[in-house]
């Protein structure tokens, strides 16, 4: 460890009481994924934080999210703008950083506000993934006033809608990989601070049945049950589930019918795909068809599907190996253990590295129980993650730029 490198360490070490207080001030505001006077707000903050410290700032504005309502109609959710921070674009290494605004937790949530019980900062988007924010933004303050500064550029991009699948941020985010040399997304670590590694593909779909209403005791066998029709395929896409490949196809919600003496004309099922690898996608599918086209013949409904594929499998490449093991030095020298895991969740590192770009998406701070009413960041972790990325960095600048490249990342 140089004097110049533990000079970075100390000046994040001297911040931990601030970076608290600002995940704290962010996670008080509501920024639910379709929020967005919550998530304008979060975003006004983090304006603050990442301004001074760009040459550029760019609110992207995205396409409008395709929505199917309960009644099998289509709606369309216009999200907020993206926030594209950049500084530095003509350094020889260019990183980019990315992250997200909202978190599952509606305004009408009674998980709302944080509070602290021992090492616990427990609150909405304290681990997933504020405190990630706050520990990049501290780490990239740091840097700016090193030595490396000049050696690096970077984009700091945060979606609105990570939280529901990156719809619209998602071709923003590959095409910003595209010029690239490396990825770090602030995605919270476990408790025991294991990192995610090659991650599964994932897709949400929306199935919308329609059939024929018609009077339960007077005309029942001229009418087409959608419920049945969507009960029928439930099972058949549930069947598709294969622990031995690891396909999973989740059926996470079914809506339709109403009184019991009315033959149902509109059903709808939500159901989430997961795959290993790439060429699975489209099997998949294909296999979707046909028990859509099965159950419409039987059943005499019309069948439609919505939905896609929105995230890539990322998988654990050789150059993706060496990366995490640059991570894994780096954390050695701050007496950290890291370790890492393949995983069925996926993020905005699946986008990533189907553009090409070598990424860690774990690099937030540590927490647990994410999406729940118990989800908490570590304390202790706040400063050893915002540590962990500005030592991280100037590993990365002595490997070089890698655009294109398979090279090693041995230095």
């Amino acid at each position: 460890m140089t004097n110049a490198e533990q000079a970075l360490l100390d000046a994040i070490a001297s911040r931990h009481d601030a970076m608290v207080a600002t995940t704290v001030a962010l996670c008080d505001v509501n920024s639910g994924s379709y929020h967005n006077d919550g998530i304008a707000r979060v975003q006004a903050a983090l304006d603050t934080l990442f301004r001074p410290l760009s040459d550029t700032v760019e609110e992207r504005r995205l396409s409008p999210i395709p929505q199917v309502t309960d009644t099998g109609e289509v709606s369309h959710f216009e999200p907020r703008p993206m926030q594209i921070f950049r500084a530095r674009p003509t350094a020889p290494l260019q990183i980019l950083m990315t992250g997200h605004s909202d978190t599952v937790f509606p305004p009408d949530s009674d998980f709302l506000t944080c509070w602290t019980e021992g090492n616990h900062l427990r609150g909405p988007g304290t681990a997933d993934m504020k405190g990630g924010l706050v520990a990049l933004a501290t780490a990239l303050q740091v840097l700016e006033d090193s030595a490396w500064r000049d050696q690096f550029g970077f984009t700091v991009a945060i979606s609105p809608d990570e939280e529901i699948g990156s719809i619209g941020s998602g071709p923003v985010l590959m095409e910003l990989a595209r010029t690239a040399d490396y990825g770090m997304t602030y995605e919270p670590a476990l408790a025991d601070g294991t990192l995610a590694g090659a991650r599964k593909g994932s897709g949400n779909f929306t199935l919308v049945a329609r059939g024929l209403s018609t009077h339960a005791g007077r005309e029942f066998f001229q009418g087409r049950n959608a419920v049945v029709a969507i009960a029928q395929i439930a099972a058949r896409l549930a069947a598709l589930s294969d622990e031995a490949t690891g396909v999973t196809v989740n059926v996470g919600q079914i809506r339709g019918g109403g009184a019991v003496n009315v033959v149902p004309d509109t059903c709808v099922c939500r159901f989430n795909v997961r795959v290993h690898e790439a060429e699975q996608q489209a099997t998949v599918l294909a296999a979707i068809e046909a028990a859509i086209a099965a159950v419409s013949a039987d059943t005499g409904c019309e069948l439609t599907l919505h939905g896609q594929f929105n995230r890539p499998p990322k998988p654990m490449t050789d150059p993706q190996a060496d990366m995490f093991k640059l991570l894994r030095d780096c954390g050695a020298e701050l007496g950290l253990g890291i370790d890492w895991r393949a995983t069925g969740g996926c993020c905005e590192g699946n986008n990533l590295a189907a553009a090409g770009l070598l990424n860690i998406d774990t690099l937030g701070v540590r927490g647990a129980n994410i999406h729940s009413t118990d989800e908490y960041a570590c304390l202790d972790s706040f400063v050893e993650r915002a540590q962990l990325s500005a030592l991280f960095v100037t590993r990365l600048i002595a490997a070089g730029p890698r655009r294109g490249a398979a090279q090693s990342m041995e230095t």
